[in-house]
């Protein structure tokens, strides 16, 4: 009896060197992939999934999680871009490069007869030795220091698509100030979720930090003031209208009084719950339910501001911005469930209008309105946003920064090299080659800055410390003279997660892949499921013999 014949029939498997060479193979391709979004010269991807929808963006990790792979070793690399992703928001590129790497230089010492244990081991003890030196080129720093902050940002955005624009500087400008509203140095803590990020179509150099929350929202009635001034914020999580039942609900009337009398309670209800509004002295209602026509006619001759259908992170930010209790009952609203804003107003912003809530006296929450000319480019802004408040956010949490583009990895790849020589036995060639996969960063940069390989390895080996890849002038440069910094605690995060990947994938012999039962496809109209034969051309049809869905394309 052989081994395959113990498997449920359509069960492949692969052992021994071929599974580690399928696995290898897998994560290199996922490297070669991401490799040229790396560095400020890095180029961008573009992704259209089944319905049609293009995403374009030069950030590893929202890449990797669009697309849709199937090999188990391109899955784990996804996986560790998503974990730094999670961890610490940036460098979700470098770790797939330097896995990638370390998987390359692994498969030439596998050729040379070196066992997987001996290369996994040898790459551990690299790791404790980069991270060693990481710690000695370190450069701490106060977590409130607002100068490094803006070189983490700059470094940040420099390497995404916002750097092309020329107001990439202020935008830098304006997520330190954000960072600043939000931050708890006494915690050493930067929540970045109390950062709104509200994005519309314009013009970038609009772009702007406000001392509040914006809502993309109208005012509700023209009667309404369109601006009210020391403003007296009621936050709302129900409704001034008439309640609808969740749930089938009938109401039995004998009588054609009955129909009157019922009409009428039910105003009644709703003029008390109104009133109770007006007297809790709010001149400013934003309520997540709706408000009815009359309701809103009430506040408005009292002159009320209202704002109907605001989601419920709005009320969360509001609630942090302004001081407000969201209350659950308006008949019960008590002075202190007010908040204050300086101002609230109504303003076109774009093509729509939108309510600010500003001026208020101590924010834990703040917006940025970011702008951009297209609903793409903004959500690429947005995702660099996002990555460089994270930066920031790591910074506080950990105040240390290392000169960037490359020369930390080019600083460990020397200490490592220097170090293999006092190590016994087979891994000193692992050592090395980890040494060599360290360098695999700063010469990626070089790459797609047009560089000369060759000639940027040799200068890079014989500069001093701190020397990078300076890509927009193509040169090998003191970083810390130019101001690219980047936190000590995201490259501790990449260096760790290649290596557990790479050791991962190195001890895998044994790859079993069983026939799935139920295949996944995508039709036409775009509806995805999955059912048996679902790989096979076919159409569904009714009880009745018609088509429900045309035939379709497999994705």
């Amino acid at each position: 009896m052989s081994g395959q014949e113990l498997f449920k029939e359509g069960t492949t498997r692969a052992t021994g060197g071929q599974a580690r060479r399928y696995n290898m193979l897998a994560a290199r391709l996922m490297s070669e992939m991401v490799k040229s979004l790396l560095g400020p010269r890095g180029m961008d991807k573009v992704f259209v999934d089944v319905m049609g929808e293009v995403t374009i963006t030069k950030d590893g990790a929202t890449l990797l999680r669009k697309i849709d792979v199937e090999h188990p070793a391109a899955k784990v690399l996804i996986e560790a871009s998503n974990a730094v992703d999670n961890a610490v928001g940036d460098g979700t590129t470098s770790v797939v490069v330097l896995a990638g790497a370390l998987v390359a230089k692994a498969e030439e010492l596998l050729d040379i007869g070196i066992s997987p244990a001996t290369i996994a081991d040898g790459y551990q003890k690299g790791l404790e030795i980069a991270i060693d030196r990481l710690g000695r080129i370190a450069i701490p720093c106060e977590p409130s220091d607002r100068q490094v902050m803006e070189k983490l940002a700059a470094t940040c955005l420099g390497s995404k698509a916002i750097s092309s624009c020329a107001e990439a500087g202020d935008i830098s400008r304006i997520i330190v100030d954000a960072a600043l509203a939000v931050a708890d140095f006494g915690a050493g803590r930067v929540e970045v979720d109390d950062v709104k990020i509200e994005q519309k179509t314009g013009s970038v150099s609009d772009t702007r930090l406000v001392s509040g929350v914006v809502i993309d929202k109208t005012v509700d009635n023209s009667a309404m003031p369109k601006e009210v001034r020391d403003a007296r914020i009621l936050l709302l999580d129900d409704d001034l209208e008439s309640k609808r039942t969740r749930t089938d609900a009938e109401v039995r009337i004998s009588l054609p009084a009955q129909i009157r009398s019922y009409i009428d309670s039910q105003a009644l209800d709703l003029r008390r719950k109104v009133q109770a509004v007006i007297d809790s002295g709010a001149n400013v209602v934003i309520a997540r339910g709706g408000i009815s026509m009359p309701a809103q006619t009430m506040l408005a001759h009292a002159g009320i501001m209202s704002v109907r259908r605001v989601k419920e992170n709005d009320l969360w930010w509001l609630e942090k911005a302004t001081g407000a209790r969201t209350t659950r009952d308006p008949g019960r609203v008590l002075k202190s469930d007010l908040g204050y804003a300086g101002r609230v107003y109504e303003k076109f912003t774009g093509d729509d209008r939108m309510v600010f809530v500003e001026g208020c006296k101590n924010p834990r929450s703040v917006t940025i309105l970011l702008r951009a000319g297209s609903a793409k480019v903004l959500d690429e802004f947005h995702r660099s946003v996002l990555d460089a408040l994270n930066v920031i956010r790591d910074f506080v949490a950990n105040p240390a920064v290392v000169a960037g583009g490359g020369s930390a990895e080019a600083a460990m790849a020397r200490a490592v090299r220097e170090k293999a020589s006092g190590i016994q036995g087979r891994e000193q060639l692992a050592v090395q080659k980890f040494a060599e996969a360290l360098e695999e960063i700063p010469l990626t940069i070089a790459a797609n800055a047009g560089m000369d390989v060759v000639d940027t390895l040799v200068r890079l080996r014989s500069a001093k410390g701190g020397h990078g890849i300076n890509a927009l002038e193509r040169r090998v440069q003191d970083m810390l003279s130019l101001n690219i910094v980047e936190p000590v605690s995201v490259k501790e995060q990449v260096l760790g997660t290649a290596v557990e990947v790479a050791s991962l994938l190195l001890r895998v012999d044994d790859v079993l892949v069983a026939k799935p039962q139920y295949y996944t496809h995508t039709h036409a109209d775009g509806t995805t499921h999955s059912h048996r034969g679902g790989r096979q051309d076919h159409d569904h049809f009714d009880k009745l013999g018609k088509a429900q869905r045309p035939s379709h394309h497999y994705y």
